[in-house]
């Protein structure tokens, strides 16, 4: 299924036109998702950037070269990217039965990394940013 994201290099979005993109049905966790980040991860700036092509514009956490996660805005819903080294894979998927459907079945997915994995979650709804904090908590020890 192709998400419609921010795709035009040269035409980076305002936070508003993010907001507008997500749609009212999704922005709460948007904005939890938001939240919970600067609240719990301070170290993390924010950093609106074209990612590619095919994923388009993202806001992404880091420190200095440790990058926390990736947000893609989409019309109706967002995607976060986390990239988990082996060890932290493998804390992900001790913990896959605490985790909803959707998450559980992305990480039951093989990965194409010889050591740990990309993990692209889409968030839709409160149960997806429950999985998301799991995740970071992982991905942040």
């Amino acid at each position: 299924m192709a998400y419609e994201r921010l795709l035009e290099r040269d035409h980076q979005p305002d936070y508003d036109t993010v907001r507008k993109n997500i749609g009212k049905e999704v922005l709460p966790i948007w904005d939890k998702v938001c939240y919970h980040l600067s609240e719990n991860y301070p170290d993390y700036e924010p950093e609106l950037i074209y990612y590619n092509p095919q994923h388009g514009w993202a806001y992404r956490y880091r420190k200095e070269a440790q990058q926390l996660c990736l947000l893609f805005p989409e019309r109706g819903a967002f995607s976060a990217l986390l990239i988990l080294n082996e060890d932290e894979e493998t804390r992900a998927l001790e913990k896959v039965n605490y985790f909803n459907a959707r998450i559980r079945e992305v990480l039951n997915q093989p990965s194409s990394l010889p050591n740990g994995r990309w993990l692209w979650v889409r968030l839709e709804d409160h149960t997806d940013f429950v999985g998301l904090k799991m995740l970071l908590e992982i991905k942040a020890d």
